[in-house]
């Protein structure tokens, strides 16, 4: 994506679930938060924005090509 289409595609995802990090659920602003992949590119996922969510940095590096952040479970969203 060059960055026209990251900051539309940000856009859309803010519109969809705020400014909230996808893993920890913290509110996070708009400028610190990053595009992550559900399904990384490095495994076949796509740009879609189904595949996108928007995500803190430490969660998004964290996670790597894993399909969570280490140590995250379902019962720990916020």
């Amino acid at each position: 994506m060059n960055s026209r289409q990251k900051y539309n595609k940000k856009q859309q995802l803010l519109n969809l679930y705020g400014p909230n990090c996808w893993w920890c659920g913290h509110c996070i602003t708009t400028g610190k938060l990053t595009i992550e992949h559900l399904f990384p590119k490095s495994r076949g996922g796509s740009n879609s924005l189904e595949n996108l969510r928007l995500a803190c940095l430490t969660c998004n590096r964290s996670r790597g090509n894993s399909l969570f952040p280490p140590g995250w479970n379902k019962g720990n969203c916020v």
